[in-house]
C-alpha cells in the first residue's frame, strides 16, 4: 500500500486571480482508476470539478522537466503509479483554457470542426469532439494558435477511409500551408503518427503536397562525425559544472563518474522546431530560443545535444535564436555528446573550434 502524493490543478475563473496546484493525500490501495480518485476528491471537496466521463483526459507528470502524460481517467492507478510513482500533478489537457479545475473551454478546438462540417454527419461531429486530447497535447499549439491540430489530421485519416470518394476535398483542407499537416510536430503516440504518415502518402500521390516545405535534408557538422561509446578514463569531472542535456539523459554509470550538477529544465524534450525550418523559420527558432532560454535561465553552464539537427539550430543559428527572442546568450555554448564525453577523458576536439558559441570551459 502506497500514500499518493498529489498536487491537483486548481482555478475559477471567475473567483480566482491565478491557478495553484492543491496537495492531496490517499491510500492508493483505496481507488482502481484515476476516474475513482476524482469521484474521491470531488466527494471530500465539494468545489473541486471535472468532466464525469471515464473517457476525458488529463495530463500527469512528476516535475515540469517532464513529458506530461496525456491519460484518459479511465487509466488503472496502478499502470500511473509504475511510471511516475507515488507523488505526481495533475492538470487539464489545457490549463490556458481553464474554466472551473478540470473543466476547459473547448470552442478553439470545436469551432475548427468547421472547416469539414460539409463532408461528414452528426455522428462524425461527435467522434471529431472525443479527439480533444490530440489538439491540446500539441507542442506547437501555444506557439501557433491557428494550427488546426493533430486532433483534426486524425479525423480526417479516419473519414478518408469511411467516404473514400471525398478523398481529395479532405486532402485538400490539410494541404493549407499556413495551418495544415506541414506544422505537424512528431509525437510518441502511435496510432497518431500512423494517421499521419498515412495522409502524407495520399498528399504525395495525389500531387498536393508541398514537399519544399518539407525538411527531410541530413544535418551534418564535424562535432558528429564520430560516435562516442564508453568512457573509460575521467581526466576531467565536470567539478562545479551545471549541464543541461536535450532530449536525453547520461547513464548511470556516467553519472557516478562525475561530480557536475545534472540540471533539469522546462522543455529538454520538447521539439527543437529543425522539421519547420522551410514551413516557418521564425516559429522553428522560436521554439529552438525558447529551450535554450530555459536551460540558460534554469543555471546550466552548458547543454549537450545527441543529433546534429538540434545543434544545428542551437549553435549554428544561435544569432538568429537571440533575435527572435530579444535575448542575449553568448556566454552559453552547445556540446555534442561526443565531444562532451572527449572532454571527460582528457581528449578535446577540433570541432569546437568551429562552434559559433564558443566553448569556454578549456
Amino acid at each position: 500500500m502506497k500514500n499518493l502524493r498529489l498536487r491537483i490543478f486548481r482555478f475559477d475563473k471567475d473567483k480566482d486571480y491565478e491557478a495553484y496546484y492543491k496537495p492531496y493525500v490517499y491510500s492508493s490501495s483505496d481507488f482502481s482508476t484515476l476516474y475513482d480518485l476524482f469521484l474521491q476528491i470531488k466527494e471530500d471537496d465539494i468545489y473541486f470539478n471535472f468532466e464525469k466521463d471515464e473517457n476525458s483526459y488529463v495530463k500527469l507528470y512528476k516535475d515540469e522537466s517532464q513529458k506530461p502524460l496525456i491519460l484518459k481517467l479511465s487509466t488503472p492507478l496502478k499502470s500511473i503509479i509504475d511510471k511516475l510513482e507515488s507523488s505526481f500533478f495533475i492538470e487539464p489537457l489545457s490549463i490556458k483554457r481553464a474554466c472551473k479545475d478540470f473543466i476547459i473551454d473547448k470552442n478553439d478546438f470545436l469551432s475548427l470542426f468547421k472547416l469539414v462540417e460539409n463532408l461528414v454527419d452528426f455522428n462524425d461531429k461527435l467522434f471529431y469532439e472525443s479527439l480533444a486530447h490530440f489538439y491540446y497535447s500539441s507542442e506547437i499549439l501555444s506557439l501557433k494558435p491557428d494550427y488546426f491540430g493533430d486532433s483534426m489530421l486524425y479525423f480526417i485519416a479516419k473519414m478518408i477511409e469511411k467516404y473514400p470518394n471525398k478523398k481529395n476535398e479532405f486532402l485538400r483542407i490539410i494541404a493549407n500551408e499556413s495551418i495544415g499537416i506541414y506544422y505537424h510536430i512528431k509525437t510518441d503516440v502511435k496510432e497518431l503518427e500512423e494517421a499521419v504518415n498515412k495522409l502524407l502518402k495520399e498528399l504525395l500521390n495525389a500531387k498536393i503536397l508541398n514537399e519544399n516545405l518539407i525538411n527531410n535534408e541530413i544535418c551534418k557538422h564535424e562535432a558528429f562525425k564520430d560516435s562516442f561509446k564508453r568512457v573509460n578514463t575521467v581526466k576531467h569531472d565536470f567539478t562545479g559544472f551545471n549541464i543541461g542535456f536535450y532530449g536525453y539523459k547520461p547513464n548511470d554509470d556516467l553519472s557516478s563518474k562525475l561530480n557536475a550538477n545534472f540540471i533539469n529544465y522546462e522543455g529538454e524534450y520538447k521539439n527543437s522546431g529543425y522539421e519547420l525550418l522551410k514551413v516557418n523559420k521564425n516559429l522553428a527558432y522560436k521554439m529552438a530560443s525558447n529551450i535554450v532560454l530555459n536551460a540558460y535561465d534554469s543555471g546550466c553552464d552548458f547543454l549537450v545535444v545527441k543529433e546534429a539537427k538540434d545543434f544545428y539550430l542551437f549553435d549554428t543559428c544561435a544569432k538568429k535564436l537571440m533575435e527572435v527572442s530579444g535575448r542575449d546568450f553568448s556566454d552559453f555554448y552547445i556540446l555534442s555528446d561526443f565531444e562532451f564525453l572527449s572532454l571527460i577523458e582528457g581528449e578535446v576536439s577540433k570541432s569546437l573550434n568551429k562552434h559559433n558559441l564558443k566553448v569556454s570551459l578549456i
